[in-house]
């Protein structure tokens, strides 16, 4: 459930956003195609500024770079989404909603794309995934998606979480955001609401405007929210959302270990996603 607060700014952020007022998230019958997932090891906390640890990176046709987080099976692009990623893809497919288009804000080339909704991101994993292998850029066995929920912890430095689902997971590590433990975030630590005064972006900035943490990730904490493979529990119709973006500002909404989660379908202003690479680095 997304329940926005602390707005300014322009009309937009005057408006009290409630993009979901009830969380439909049991729907009688358990969901048996939901992936049980194994608590990864931890990584480091990432505390904003510090020099990210040297990992050689695969770069991919579309020119992102991928790196490998230890204690996952998987290479996280050390990036979101970008405009011009997406629009390599909707050129190859015509029939893909344009909603990304317009956000509602300007966007260069180089900002994460939004307006995507989790059907939108699996669609374009799957392109890229046969793009890629077509290319010669993969082997046969490696394959784009979106990161699970216990990756992205690990990713952004979390360490052992309690709980069975990311809902049971959701905030059960108090105290600790992607830049460290003070509060509010500091100068530099990445794009949040503008209440916080922590950096001079109204709305999404170009991707890698930020420091990247110790594994080499940017924009772990804010800029877009990020669709997630997983679940919010075994019942649920919801897929998980990670990071907060742009738009937000409360304490509870920045800690790393918060989740928030959506419907499949749906698309929002301040939603885009994230890539991994399964099966091995490529090249």
């Amino acid at each position: 459930m997304w329940v926005e607060v602390g707005l300014q700014g322009s009309a937009m952020r005057q408006t009290l956003l409630l993009i979901m007022a009830v969380g439909l998230v049991g729907c009688g019958k358990k969901d048996a195609t939901l992936e049980t997932e194994t608590e990864p090891k931890a990584g480091e906390l990432e505390k904003g500024g510090e020099k990210p640890q040297s990992t050689k990176a695969f770069t991919n046709t579309l020119d992102m770079k991928f790196v490998s987080v230890p204690g996952t099976d998987v290479q996280f692009c050390v990036w979101e989404t970008r405009v011009k990623d997406y629009a390599v893809y909707a050129a190859a497919n015509p029939d893909v909603d344009g909603s990304w288009k317009e956000p509602g804000f300007k966007q260069e080339d180089t900002h994460p794309v939004v307006n995507v909704s989790w059907e939108d991101a699996q669609a374009f994993c799957e392109w890229l995934t046969k793009k890629e292998l077509a290319a010669g850029k993969i082997k046969t066995g490696q394959k784009y998606r979106l990161p699970k929920d216990a990756e992205w912890s690990v990713a952004v430095g979390l360490g052992k979480e309690l709980g069975d689902t990311p809902e049971a997971k959701d905030g059960g590590i108090k105290d600790v955001y992607p830049w460290g433990k003070e509060w509010p975030p500091p100068a530099g630590a990445g794009n949040h609401d503008k209440s916080l005064k922590a950096d001079k972006f109204d709305y999404t900035s170009p991707v890698g405007s930020f420091a990247a943490n110790k594994l080499g990730l940017h924009d772990m904490g804010g800029n877009v929210w990020e669709w997630c493979e997983s679940k919010w529990n075994t019942t649920s119709i919801f897929h998980v959302l990670r990071g907060a973006s742009w738009y937000f500002s409360s304490p509870a909404s920045l800690l790393s270990s918060h989740r928030s989660y959506d419907w499949p379908g749906r698309r929002g202003f301040f939603v885009g996603f994230r890539c991994v690479l399964v099966g091995g680095s490529g090249g």
